[in-house]
């Protein structure tokens, strides 16, 4: 027959009852946050605020001032706080840079709240039939290397763009090769700048997505920039924050166990 196990000797009664109550209540209230820590959801742009809030609070400049815009360790900006903004904000800059080198057709436009277009015309950066960057459009790939190499981008999108004019005398046997190969060229300059590769993408369009009435725009490259998003959940809780809080009914404890 086998041997029956033997049974575990009983524990013994603590001798602080209250202690116990207090262990008990303690690993319940543990239990409790350690559910609501694994259902909570991270929102981008509070976490944003927050780092934002802290640089300026800690910050020895005036004003939580960066100082990653000069020499020294690099602290969280403010102006990647609202993400709401950021295209505008970088729409407006790259107008700038145009206004700034003298460049004429170029312009940058927000689409929405989560990305913008850069559009340049062929004779910017290219040569009519050649692929190689236009020695001139260097200080313009400087200038877009540094705005896309901020932290509220999180995507380059390098469209290169024709017109149906059949291609000749080139080793590019069509528009579509030639197209790819030029915004090949933009993403190896924006590369060699600083530019993410994991952040860059690119797109040869061929003569598919001509511009109605203006064939000289037909030929140029466009940049489609992606930023982070703005979640709904953010645009909630400011709604909520200004109505007044609603307090829940408790009812009166009992006495006794």
């Amino acid at each position: 027959m086998a041997k029956r196990e033997k049974k575990p000797a009983p524990i013994d009664r603590p001798k602080d009852i209250g202690a116990a109550l207090f262990l008990e209540l303690m690993m319940q209230m543990l239990a409790f946050f350690i559910l609501l820590t694994s259902m909570a959801v991270i929102v981008e742009e509070k976490r944003l605020a927050a780092l934002g809030s802290l640089a300026g609070t800690f910050s020895p400049l005036p004003k939580g001032a960066n100082l990653s815009q000069g020499k020294g360790p690099a602290m969280p900006s403010r102006d990647i706080v609202d993400g709401s903004k950021a295209p505008k904000r970088t729409a407006k800059a790259l107008t700038d840079v145009a206004k700034d080198l003298g460049i004429h057709g170029m312009y940058a436009i927000a689409l929405d709240q989560d990305s913008v277009r850069v559009r340049f015309p062929e004779h910017i950066s290219f040569a009519p039939g050649h692929v190689d960057l236009l020695p001139s459009s260097m200080k313009l790939m400087d200038k877009l290397a540094v705005i896309f190499t901020r932290p509220e981008v999180i995507e380059v999108r390098i469209e290169g763009h024709t017109d149906d004019t059949p291609v000749r005398g080139s080793i590019y046997t069509s528009n579509w090769e030639l197209s790819a190969a030029r915004a090949m060229s933009v993403f190896h300059a924006l590369s060699e700048r600083g530019v993410a590769n994991g952040r860059m993408v690119v797109a040869g369009m061929g003569d598919k997505h001509p511009i109605p009435n203006h064939p000289e725009l037909s030929r140029r490259v466009e940049i489609i920039l992606k930023f982070r998003p703005v979640t709904e959940h953010s645009e909630q809780s400011k709604k909520m924050s200004l109505s007044p809080p609603h307090r829940a009914a408790v009812s009166e404890p009992k006495m006794g166990f």
